[in-house]
């Protein structure tokens, strides 16, 4: 039987600097989740709601996971005129090219009910955006709200599946722009066009009074 030996300060540092080794070496790992809710404005126009997670300057890794959710403002929808595929819907641009794998949940809303959905594993994005790839929609449908679960499986550098990458989205709207504003993949409008505000009507009348009044001098 083994005599049992007291643990010294020298074997407690050597146990702690091969601790620290091991974990020297060993893989980062990373589990972060995001949140990222845009209102949009129109005519390219969009910012973050408060609270929100930054899209710009997150840098995503395998396992990592975000909601994006993009909401029209003013009382305002989008319709689809014309049933298709559109690619890709909702995505973001991210700088570095490559092929990822994801796990996506995409739902488009109309005063909060649930209006399409799709679930998705094991998609790869090919170049340079993350998120869903087509989407086919029916002429018809309305919706004022979109939202994005994702979880990024792998990234990996274009045409080398060894090589791991990151993934930095950037903007706040999807890579080709709000769906109204593809121009690759056409057939969604933005409705209905904003009705003036009162005030804008009083400026508007006031000038056309001037004009008849300098007409009859």
């Amino acid at each position: 039987m083994s005599a049992h030996r007291p643990s010294t300060p020298f074997h407690r540092r050597a146990a702690l600097a091969a601790l620290i080794g091991g974990l020297a070496i060993a893989p980062a790992t990373h589990a972060a989740s995001y949140t990222f809710d845009v209102l949009y404005q129109g005519a390219g126009v969009a910012a973050l709601a408060a609270g929100s997670d930054d899209p710009e300057g997150t840098v995503l890794y395998d396992g990592d996971t975000f909601v994006w959710t993009l909401s029209i403002a003013d009382d305002r929808y989008w319709e689809v005129l014309e049933s298709g595929d559109f690619f890709p819907l909702m995505a973001f641009g991210v700088s570095e090219a490559g092929d990822r794998t994801v796990n996506y949940m995409f739902s488009l809303y109309n005063d909060a009910a649930e209006v399409f959905s799709d679930t998705a594993a094991d998609v790869v994005n090919s170049s340079v955006h993350v998120g869903t790839n087509t989407i086919s929609l029916d002429a018809g449908l309305k919706f004022d709200s979109m939202r994005l679960e994702l979880t990024l499986i792998s990234a990996t550098e274009d045409g080398d599946p060894s090589v791991a990458i990151t993934t930095s989205p950037y903007g706040l709207l999807p890579i080709f722009g709000a769906p109204e504003q593809n121009t690759f993949y056409p057939g969604i409008v933005l409705a209905p066009v904003p009705e003036p505000q009162p005030w804008a009507l009083a400026i508007a009348g006031l000038i056309t009074l001037g004009a008849l009044s300098r007409r009859r001098r």
